[in-house]
C-alpha cells in the first residue's frame, strides 16, 4: 500500500511544485541579497547619477533604508522556503503512509510560527517600502505602491489552520501510539 502512495501523482506534483518555488525563492533572495549589500556600497556612484537625472539629493539614510528593504525581502523568501521545505517533509511522510507522527505536529507548529514571522516581517517591510516610495515621490517619481498587508485576513487564518492542524497531528499520533500499545 505505501508503494501506490510514493507513486501518488498529487504528491509528486505537490512535491514537484514545491522544489520548483523554493529553487526559484532561493535564486531570488540571492540576488536580493547581492542588492542589499551593493547598494551601501556603490551609494555614491548612484546618487550621482541621480542627481545627474535631475532628481535631487536623496536623504543620507535613503540608500541604507533602501538596503534594509532588500534584507527584509530576502528574509521574507527565506522564511518561504524554510515554510516550503517543512511543508515537503510533511508531503514525505504522507507518500511513506505514515503522516500521523509526532514529527509532523512539530513541523506544523513551526509552520505556524514561520507564518506568524512572515506577517510581522512584512508589516515592517510594508513600512519600509511605504517610507521609500514617499522618499521617490518627493524626487519626482510616478510611484504607485499599495502595502496592504493581510495579516487580519488569510494570514491570521493560515496561522490559526496551521496551529490547529499541529494539535490534530498530536492527538493523532497520540491515539497511534495508544492503540499500537493495546494490540
Amino acid at each position: 500500500m505505501s508503494e501506490s502512495r510514493s507513486n501518488d501523482p498529487l504528491l509528486l506534483a505537490a512535491k514537484v511544485v514545491l522544489a520548483f518555488v523554493m529553487g526559484v525563492c532561493a535564486f531570488a533572495a540571492f540576488f536580493v541579497l547581492l542588492g542589499a549589500v551593493a547598494i551601501p556600497i556603490f551609494q555614491g556612484t548612484i546618487a550621482a547619477e541621480m542627481v545627474a537625472e535631475g532628481k535631487g539629493p536623496v536623504p543620507a539614510t535613503f540608500f541604507w533604508i533602501l538596503s534594509l528593504l532588500l534584507l527584509g525581502v530576502t528574509g521574507l523568501l527565506g522564511l518561504l522556503v524554510h515554510f516550503l521545505s517543512l511543508l515537503w517533509k510533511i508531503i514525505g511522510t504522507v507518500g511513506e503512509g505514515d503522516p500521523f507522527v509526532p514529527e509532523n505536529a512539530r513541523r506544523l507548529n513551526r509552520m505556524g510560527w514561520v507564518a506568524v514571522a512572515g506577517n510581522v516581517l512584512a508589516l515592517i517591510v510594508g513600512g519600509i517600502a511605504t517610507w521609500i516610495a514617499g522618499v521617490a515621490g518627493d524626487l519626482g517619481e510616478d510611484v504607485h505602491f499599495n502595502a496592504d498587508v493581510d495579516f487580519a485576513g488569510g494570514g491570521l487564518l493560515l496561522i490559526l489552520v496551521l496551529f490547529i492542524l499541529a494539535r490534530v497531528f498530536r492527538h493523532g499520533a497520540a491515539m497511534r501510539e495508544d492503540l499500537e500499545g493495546t494490540v
